[in-house]
């Protein structure tokens, strides 16, 4: 063997050498790979709504699904599956208020079956319902449904001659006959009797009245002029109705 490779393969052993220490050196300095797991959040099922349901609506099995919510996220009023009938006990339950899709149910928004007091668990903390009978001709033509709000008009005498005035206004109509949906598919509602929500000493105006004159239902937009003026006060002052031109 002449020097010349000899030389070469010297050179070559010195240099794998170093590289075999370096290398070596470099794994000292490197921290080790750790692999972290990702923490599974804890969760409880919880009865949702699986579609909106309206004010007056009565729940079927099919309008209510169990789903994994985050325990952290839960809050008392939330219906969980520690009660395992309490899906099949909500059925043909009414809607207290308006329940979205997706939204926790809670016991405030319902009235559970067999319970008395539909109407009592719709009105308006310290409002009263009354019930005036009505034809077409005295309710819009019968296009007046449940959640629209209307003017209340009094008319002296029974024979309905006399001058009409605005009694009250902006008033809510909580059912007509037995409807109480907000829902309901028809453009309006054949009924003979419309109930509405009023403040207790509006209630007692509004039954005298009865007897002492005609009341009829006009029907107001949901949509608000823009220079519309707020009023807390629903009865209003001797205001003339203008007819077919004359006041």
């Amino acid at each position: 063997m002449n020097v010349s490779r000899i030389a070469i393969l010297g050179v070559a052993l010195v240099a794998g050498a170093a590289a075999f220490f370096l290398m070596l050196g470099q794994d000292k300095d490197v921290a080790p790979v750790q692999i972290v797991e990702p923490v599974k959040e804890e969760t409880v099922r919880v009865l949702i709504s699986t579609r909106d349901i309206q004010r007056g609506e009565r729940l079927t099995l099919e309008d209510t699904n169990w789903v994994a919510w985050p325990k952290k996220a839960v809050q008392p009023t939330f219906i969980t599956d520690e009660n395992s009938e309490a899906r099949e006990k909500l059925e043909s339950a009414v809607a207290r208020s308006l329940i979205v899709t997706g939204e926790p149910i809670v016991n405030a928004k319902v009235i559970r079956a067999g319970s008395s007091g539909l109407m009592a668990a719709i009105l308006a903390p310290g409002m009263r319902a009354v019930t005036l009978r009505v034809s077409p001709e005295t309710s819009s033509g019968g296009f007046i449904l449940p959640g629209d709000r209307v003017d209340v008009l009094f008319t002296a005498g029974r024979g309905g001659g006399g001058q009409a005035r605005t009694m009250f206004e902006d008033v809510r109509v909580l059912a007509v006959d037995t409807l109480f949906s907000e829902n309901t598919e028809q453009a309006h509602v054949g009924g003979t009797n419309v109930t509405l929500e009023l403040a207790p000493s509006d209630a007692q105006t509004f039954t005298s009245s009865r007897d002492s004159g005609n009341l009829s239902l006009v029907l107001r937009s949901i949509f608000k002029p823009e220079n519309e003026i707020e009023t807390t006060e629903r009865r209003s002052s001797n205001i003339s109705v203008i007819r077919y031109g004359r006041s």
